[in-house]
């Protein structure tokens, strides 16, 4: 009798830990969509060739395609020529905002600052998945 004791007992935890793990992980998904989400469009955008001394303007769009609010918390560039901001700091699910990016051809003097150029845009926010996002832009400047 006790060897049967055993073996119901170990068929028990079975059972138990396998409608366990089964609740789990059909509950877990929708806990981990309850965040903010970082789309940016496009992710990369060419002036062309460009007379050097102009002032070129892009705007990008970020939208938050999460469950919480996306929150951007540093716009960076990776030179001084170059500057960005978002019209929103705060951004609510299915939204979106303006990432404005203004890159001035005349500011870098010498060779460095003609022929082709790229210049990257660093977008940081709460998305828990993707922290920090990328976007680039290109010119040729003559």
């Amino acid at each position: 009798m006790t060897k049967l004791k055993y073996i119901s007992v170990f068929i028990l935890i079975i059972l138990m830990l396998a409608v366990y793990g089964y609740f789990k992980s059909t509950a877990e998904p929708e806990e981990q969509n309850q965040y903010p989400k970082t789309e940016i469009t496009p992710h990369f955008f060419d002036f062309g060739q460009v007379e050097y001394g102009k002032v070129l303007e892009y705007t990008f769009k970020v939208k938050n395609t999460g469950k919480a609010v996306l929150e951007v918390k540093r716009v960076a560039t990776s030179c001084a020529c170059t500057s960005a901001s978002v019209s929103q700091n705060e951004i609510a699910p299915n939204q979106e905002t303006d990432l404005v990016v203004k890159y001035d051809t005349g500011a870098m003097s010498g060779p460095h600052g003609r022929g082709k150029q790229e210049r990257i845009i660093f977008i940081k926010t709460n998305d828990p998945i993707n922290p920090q996002s990328e976007v680039t832009i290109h010119a040729f400047v003559k």
